[in-house]
C-alpha cells in the first residue's frame, strides 16, 4: 500500500471529506478507500421517499431478544436521522414497521421498474449458519438493490453474523468478554442502508472494520448523510421529490468485498411512503461488509 502511495497510483478523495457514497459502480477488488480515496464512478444511491421502514425479524436471535434488537437498531437509525446538518435534520427517516413474523421469503423482479416500493426492509439474525463463502468472517452485512440508471434504492436488507460471532446490547460491552457492539454494528450497517459507503478516516462510524467502543457519528459521518439527504423545498407529504441527489463530495462503494448479490423480501405496505417517479429500467445490487477486528479496549 506504501507502494502505490509512492508512485500516486491512487484516487484520491475529493476535498477534504472523509465519507464516501454508495455508487451504482462496482468498486474493483482490493480497492480500500482508506488508502485510495473514495471510489469515484457511478451514480451515487439514495432512498427516493423520505420515510423508509425497516423490520425486525420477530425471531431476533438467541444472544438478542427481539425488544433489545428492537431498541438498538432504534438507536441506531436515530443517530443517522437525528444527524446535526447546517440546515435542521437530514431529510430522511428511517422507521421501525413492526417486527416481521417470519424470514423473508425468496423473491426477486427482472428490471427495477417491476419492483415493487413496498417491499419491506428487514434486519435478520443468522443464528444457525452465515450463508456465504466469507474469507472475511464478517460482523454483518447489508445488501442494497438500486436502479442502475438513476442510483434510487429501492431495498435494503441487513444480516448480523451472530452464527460466528458473539454480539452484546450492553454498552459499553463488557470487559474481556469476547463480545462485539450490536449499536456500534447496527450504526454501520444504517449507514448502508441509507447509501454511504465505507468511509476513508479510520475514526469513522463507516470505516471498513469494525472498532470497539465508538457509537457516536463523528463530523464526516454527519456530513454524508446530509450530503445525500439535504432538505429541498420540493418535498412534502413524507415523499423527496429530488430523487437520488448529485454528490457533494466524494463518493464511493466500499472496499474489495462489496460485491453484486441477490436479495430476499417480504411483501408489506409501507405507511407513509410513496413511490417517486420510476426507477431506472433496470437494476443492481451491492453488499457491503463489516469486518471484524481484534476486540481490544
Amino acid at each position: 500500500m506504501a507502494c502505490l502511495v509512492a508512485i500516486g497510483v491512487v484516487v484520491a478523495p475529493v476535498g477534504a471529506e472523509a465519507f464516501c457514497r454508495a455508487t451504482t459502480s462496482q468498486a474493483p477488488s482490493g480497492y480500500n478507500p482508506a488508502v485510495s480515496g473514495c471510489w469515484p464512478h457511478g451514480i451515487p444511491l439514495a432512498w427516493p421517499i423520505a420515510r423508509v421502514p425497516y423490520g425486525l425479524a420477530a425471531a431476533a436471535s438467541r444472544q438478542v431478544p427481539l425488544a433489545d434488537a428492537v431498541r438498538i437498531a432504534d438507536l441506531a437509525f436515530s443517530a443517522w436521522k437525528s444527524a446535526s446538518c447546517p440546515d435542521g435534520l437530514p431529510n430522511v427517516e428511517p422507521f421501525d414497521d413492526g417486527p416481521i413474523a417470519a424470514p423473508p421469503d425468496a423473491g426477486d423482479c427482472a428490471v427495477s421498474g417491476t419492483c415493487d416500493p413496498a417491499t419491506h426492509d428487514v434486519i435478520v439474525f443468522d443464528d444457525d449458519k452465515w450463508p456465504y463463502n466469507d474469507a472475511a468472517n464478517s460482523l454483518a452485512l447489508t445488501t442494497v438493490t438500486y436502479g442502475r440508471d438513476d442510483g434510487r434504492i429501492f431495498e435494503a436488507y441487513t444480516e448480523v453474523n451472530t452464527a460466528e460471532h458473539k454480539v452484546t446490547t450492553q454498552e459499553p460491552p463488557p470487559a474481556n468478554s469476547g463480545a462485539y457492539d450490536l449499536q456500534t454494528i447496527l450504526t454501520h450497517e444504517a449507514g448502508h442502508f441509507l447509501g454511504l459507503a465505507h468511509a476513508t478516516e479510520t475514526t469513522s462510524i463507516m470505516y471498513a472494520l469494525y472498532q470497539p467502543g465508538p457509537i457516536d457519528l463523528t463530523a464526516d459521518d454527519v456530513s454524508g448523510i446530509c450530503a445525500i439527504y439535504p432538505l429541498s423545498k420540493a418535498s412534502s407529504g413524507g415523499c423527496s421529490s429530488t430523487g437520488a441527489p448529485a454528490p457533494s463530495g466524494p463518493s464511493a462503494i466500499g472496499l474489495a468485498l462489496v460485491a453484486l448479490c441477490t436479495s430476499r423480501r417480504r411483501q408489506r405496505g409501507r405507511p407513509g411512503t410513496c413511490r417517486n417517479g420510476p426507477f431506472g429500467p433496470s437494476r443492481g445490487r451491492v453488499r457491503s461488509r463489516l469486518p471484524p477486528a481484534p476486540i481490544t479496549r
